[in-house]
């Protein structure tokens, strides 16, 4: 089953991920599929691709977020803080801030660029199912099992 998919920004590329715990790349043009990773060692539930079409984000019901490098198909960086499924992603415009949610109930803010954890927020009280940021990156959104979306200000 497939749990997650993303564009490159150049709409030659598709990343998929799921249950089997790989990420799987496709070309749009011809067709044909390649197993991109198998890093993860549960399922991938999201991806995003960066703006500038080198980077692939995953995030695993292992709990972790993989960057990686989208040419050659290696980790960069293992982002780990959530205690439990990384259910979705999201990037800012510019690629430099990732939002992950969590079953833990918790939303994260990371510098894609350091590996660093900027701040948690954990005002949800069931799993956040999914996050989005705003195309000026001053807002972030979230939807969560406990029925509610909250609206974040980034500062």
């Amino acid at each position: 089953m497939i749990r997650a998919v993303a564009i490159s920004p150049n709409g030659q590329t598709l990343a998929s991920g799921g249950l089997d715990n790989q990420i799987k790349l496709w070309n749009l043009k011809t067709g044909e599929m390649r197993t991109f990773a198998r890093s993860h060692f549960n399922a991938v539930n999201a991806i995003a691709i960066t703006p500038n079409g080198k980077t692939l984000i995953s995030g695993s019901k292992d709990k972790t977020i993989k960057v990686w490098d989208l040419h050659t198909g290696e980790v960069v960086r293992t982002l780990t803080g959530h205690t439990n499924a990384v259910t979705s992603i999201a990037l800012s415009a510019n690629g430099k801030l990732l939002v992950s949610g969590s079953s833990d109930t918790t939303i994260k803010l990371w510098n894609l660029d350091t590996g660093e954890l900027r701040a948690t927020l954990n005002e949800h009280t069931h799993a956040v199912n999914t996050v989005s940021i705003s195309p000026d990156s001053r807002r972030i959104a979230s939807g969560s099992s406990d029925n509610t979306v909250k609206v974040w200000q980034v500062v």
